[in-house]
């Protein structure tokens, strides 16, 4: 099925994206009927083969994540929006399943207070009723080390914890255009699943430590259970803290709380950074060794002088030249299209030179009388003095000696181009066609 892109800026909602298969182990059978004109022979053995579909199951490596809110030790007001966790696999959250179809990944948010983390293996962990279960859908190691999400007691264990419809519901899928994202470069195809917490991580009077838990609902319906009697411990496939406060923490904060001042413009009281003209003064080492002091002017400053000064004691046009070459060498499309620019420039200045070549020497050529040819015939011959006479005697026209000399001259080549440099050839020189973004050159 060929799939609609999605425009820049815009976003396209998916309650859930479903495999065809779930993870796990499947046995494969395959035999092969055998007839003879329309009468059944003896058949071979079925044969049978077993496959595995995997996907994770106790951990989650990190490249797994593509982007997680709040972000990772962050400090800021967080109260107001869901936190959740973006997903590089579209189909994650549904490649394990409950048997109703539930999604097997649920995000907790949980205070210090509240919940703790635990480590040991699978077995002591989760218990060996639940290792039992889970050994029963696929064989796994019980001696692996796991980490596990402990509440303090029951009752804060159910209020954590979503409810089986929920768990559904604060799972979808997002497809976006890459190229309108800050994951262009690291994602294939705009396709991401997003699972929500179900809480939101209020402040308080002080700052406010929180843990964001992903975990694990395999096998493990027992958790919504009305007789419980001990809390369970759940897997934890991946976590991270933060911490809510009164003040900052987000973009809009930042944006809002812009000091809107002149650069370089000193607090009350204090002596201004920058000198009459707007340099700042910085420390420098010259080549010798010995130290100095240098005038530059930042690219955020309101007014400069036009053009910059320049001059040993002013580095502001060195650091501006430095910094566009840096920018320049770390893009990968600028440096094809500069190296395609030269040698297509490089082709045209060979091409006019040797062009300007043949035209001389033909004029040359055709203006000389038949004694002066026969002349260039033995000189081009060198050293080998009978066929110089035997040309001399029969007065053969020299061509095909005069075709060598030529040869010789269009195969010398120009001195390489400078990739920093302006071309020999000039700006008349006219490019050759650059190939596509991302076709090998």
């Amino acid at each position: 099925m060929t799939e609609t892109p999605v425009a820049p800026g815009s976003i396209r909602l998916h309650d859930t994206v479903t495999p065809s298969l779930t993870a796990g182990i499947y046995r494969f059978t395959s035999r092969l009927e055998v007839t003879d004109r329309g009468t059944p022979k003896t058949s071979p053995p079925e044969h049978a083969t077993h496959v595995q579909v995997g996907a994770p199951r106790l951990a989650l490596d990190a490249t797994e994540i593509a982007g997680q809110h709040p972000p990772r030790d962050a400090v800021g007001v967080f109260g107001d929006r869901l936190p959740h966790v973006v997903l590089g696999r579209r189909a994650l959250p549904w490649e394990r399943r409950l048997g109703d179809g539930t999604p097997w990944l649920a995000l907790l948010v949980v205070r210090s207070d509240e919940a703790s983390l635990r480590t040991g293996t699978l077995r002591t962990v989760v218990g060996e009723t639940v290792f039992t279960r889970l050994n029963g859908i696929e064989p796994v190691d019980g001696n692996r080390a796991v980490v596990g999400l402990q509440a303090k007691d029951l009752a804060t264990f159910r209020a954590l914890l979503p409810s089986r419809t929920d768990v559904g519901l604060l799972t979808h899928v997002r497809q976006v255009n890459v190229a309108d994202t800050a994951l262009a470069g690291s994602d294939d195809d705009g396709w991401f699943a997003v699972v929500t917490a179900n809480r939101l991580p209020l402040g308080g009077a002080t700052p406010t430590p929180y843990t964001a838990c992903l975990v694990s609902l395999e096998a493990r319906d027992d958790v919504w259970a009305t007789n419980l009697t001990s809390v369970p411990t759940l897997l934890v496939l991946a976590s991270w803290p933060f911490v809510t406060s009164t003040a900052g923490g987000t973009f809009e904060h930042v944006a809002a709380h812009l000091d809107l001042g002149a650069f370089g413009a000193p607090p009350a009281g204090q002596p201004p950074l920058v000198d009459a003209d707007g340099a700042l003064a910085l420390a420098a080492t010259r080549r010798d060794g010995t130290p100095a002091t240098m005038g530059y002017r930042p690219p955020l400053l309101g007014a400069a002088p036009d053009p910059l000064p320049a001059g040993p004691g002013d580095v502001t046009g060195d650091a501006a030249f430095e910094l566009g070459r840096l920018l320049a060498a770390a893009d990968g499309r600028f440096i094809r299209e500069v190296v395609a620019w030269h040698r297509a420039a490089d082709d045209a200045a060979r091409a006019g030179s040797a062009a300007g070549l043949r035209e001389d020497s033909a004029r040359s050529y055709a203006a000389s009388g038949t004694a002066p040819r026969r002349t260039a015939a033995v000189a081009a011959e060198g050293t080998d003095l009978r066929r110089a006479a035997a040309v001399a005697a029969d007065g053969a026209d020299p061509l095909a000696a005069l075709g060598a000399t030529f040869a010789q001259r269009l195969l010398s080549r120009t001195a390489p181009a400078d990739l920093w440099q302006a071309h020999p050839g000039g700006s008349s020189v006219i490019p050759r066609q650059l190939r596509p973004e991302g076709e090998p050159s």
